[in-house]
């Protein structure tokens, strides 16, 4: 009886060993698919903002939206994560007698937290370096609440943070970030590049707007006043200001024109660039100080 009694009990052990086995296993799994996840998302959005830094254009953008959760296990559980960029010198190297100074732009992906004052458990991260000069725009102007001077800062934020799960919450603000552009300016050989948060939930041309808003901002910036002052070449970004519907015309062999369809056509699209005086119209809060009026 007793031998019976120890069998089943080292059965017991044997299968709870199993089992805890199993759970360690699949945690283990789990972590690494999270940390592949969050690498592939740091690594993906780093090369976006170098291929921005290596074509040769003068101006170059390109806006891409990011998942608003890492999953884990058989159920796909979600993992909340922030976005930052952050960025510190890079050092100097030089060639022919002329030093050239370097910047550093680390793209991190870390764990959620709700406590501000807890420290931040970073999952995965991936970096570049550039002669250019980064520009890290606080996503906190996406509301129109917050000064754009402030959230520009002078170009001098040492990081910012974009929470995408934000913008598929309910109850929260319908232009909160869970996207950015990233935005290549070439002056005078001086190359800088701007990281400019936007929505993919708000209104659809959010990430335009967000762009002209800091190219708005920037007449200011460059003491520009008069009312037919241009937005900057790579922040004016043309936009259909009408859409004019031509019905197409049914003609006779002859060539006269023998009916028109109102159903059917085309549509011509016009397009502008904007000046100082469309921001005050647009952005009154950001050109006010410039002296303009709609």
């Amino acid at each position: 009886m007793l031998g019976f009694i120890m069998s089943k009990m080292q059965m017991l052990l044997f299968a709870t060993g199993i089992a805890v086995v199993a759970l360690l296993f699949y945690n283990f799994v789990s972590g690494v698919s999270v940390t592949q996840q969050a690498q592939t998302i740091a690594i993906a959005n780093a090369k976006l903002v170098s291929d921005q830094l290596s074509n040769d254009l003068l101006c170059s953008d390109k806006f891409t939206s990011i998942p608003d959760r890492l999953t884990y296990g058989m159920m796909n559980e979600p993992v909340f994560y922030d976005l930052e960029f952050s960025k510190q010198p890079g050092g100097t190297s030089s060639a022919g007698g002329v030093d050239q100074v370097f910047n550093k732009l680390i793209v991190r992906v870390s764990q959620h937290n709700n406590n501000p004052n807890s420290k931040k458990v970073a999952l995965a991260a991936d970096s570049l370096m550039s002669d250019a000069e980064f520009v890290l725009v606080d996503p906190n102007y996406l509301l129109e609440m917050t000064d754009i001077g402030v959230s520009y800062n002078g170009g001098n934020n040492s990081s910012i943070t974009i929470y995408p799960r934000a913008a598929s919450k309910t109850g929260v603000a319908s232009n909160t970030p869970n996207a950015f552009v990233a935005l290549k300016e070439v002056v005078a050989g001086k190359k800088t590049m701007y990281i400019i948060p936007c929505s993919t939930s708000g209104e659809p041309n959010n990430c335009v707007r967000n762009v002209l808003r800091l190219g708005c901002h920037m007449l200011e910036v460059d003491g520009k006043t008069s009312q037919t002052d241009l937005v900057r070449s790579c922040f004016n970004i043309s936009t259909n200001v009408s859409d004019n519907f031509v019905p197409t015309k049914v003609t006779t062999t002859s060539g006269l024109v023998s009916s028109v369809v109102p159903s059917s056509g085309s549509y011509e699209v016009s397009t502008k660039a904007y000046t100082l005086r469309d921001c005050s119209c647009l952005f009154p809060e950001v050109t006010g100080a410039s002296g303009g009026g709609c």
